[in-house]
């Protein structure tokens, strides 16, 4: 995890699936009253919630954190930067424009700050040796999985988005243990996505997961799971674009594909110098 932004309120979001009810309490009180946290004791909090000191300490850990000095510290570091960004936003009047920017630009960090490098270099190598790649995606995870391919294809790896439930199936039993299939779903519990990746789990394909929620049914037997911090962890989530993190992930993947061979970026650059002769709106990746 970066060490710049530790995106707790982020970090917690992904892991509400697995929490327990009493958990799931600790865990809204914790979002909806940072200021209390930063300046109260474990025993304050305990009885302002109303739960027990061991509980609170087992929240803590349960979302990835050593006990609740660990978290509070985390989370007062965290608090902080929500504070510079308030104070950014009344240094003047937040326009509709303003107020998406902080808050695209606040969802960036937080998948940053969620997503190593391990974890990025444990996918580009899966996919270097994959015989065959797969991407499923549907809705709005589906424009992930195109701009995956389309990236891809650029230094020369081929592969096949899916969207179609039925398609989704008939690859994932015709899979090998030399493929491999990128499932993108926002909530990790999209039933024809789940269904896929269960069938080509039979079929011991690697599988990854790009999801918002850490405890979900793609990530279960997942090999590599890349979790994005959900919109709804910012203000303006009704008017933003569902998967944004998706994109920014791709982006990661790209990157490090890119820089871990020259001779990705040289076919890189040609398939673009390739692109740019006689271009236009109809013959580019829609």
């Amino acid at each position: 995890m970066s060490s710049q932004v530790p995106a707790v309120i982020a970090k917690i979001v992904s892991q509400t699936q697995k929490l327990t009810f009493g958990e799931n309490q600790i865990a809204n009180f914790v979002i909806h009253n940072p200021e209390f946290i930063t300046r109260n004791t474990i025993t304050a909090i305990a009885n302002e919630i109303g739960v027990s000191e061991t509980s609170i300490n087992r929240f803590c850990k349960k979302v990835g954190f050593k006990g609740f000095n660990d978290f509070k510290i985390a989370f007062a570091q965290d608090a902080f930067y929500r504070e510079m960004q308030a104070k950014k936003k009344e240094r003047r009047e937040i326009n509709a424009i303003d107020a998406l920017a902080l808050d695209y630009n606040e969802l960036i960090v937080n998948t940053s700050a969620l997503i190593t490098e391990e974890q990025l270099h444990n996918v580009v190598d899966i996919l270097k040796n994959a015989r065959r790649i797969f991407l499923f995606g549907m809705f709005d995870s589906y424009l992930a999985a195109i701009a995956l391919k389309n990236r891809l294809s650029i230094i020369g790896i081929m592969s096949e988005a899916i969207s179609d439930s039925r398609a989704m199936r008939i690859a994932a039993s015709q899979c090998t243990s030399e493929d491999v299939v990128i499932a993108f779903s926002r909530s990790g519990s999209t039933t024809e996505i789940v269904d896929a990746v269960a069938i080509a789990q039979v079929n011991q394909v690697k599988t990854i997961a790009v999801t918002c929620y850490a405890s979900s049914p793609i990530t279960e037997n997942a090999d590599v799971d890349i979790i994005a911090p959900d919109k709804i962890s910012v203000d303006n989530s009704a008017f933003m674009s569902n998967h944004i993190t998706f994109l920014f992930v791709v982006d990661l993947i790209m990157s490090v594909f890119i820089s871990s061979d020259k001779a990705y970026l040289k076919k890189k650059l040609d398939s673009e110098a390739v692109l740019a002769q006689g271009q236009s709106i109809t013959n580019y990746f829609l």
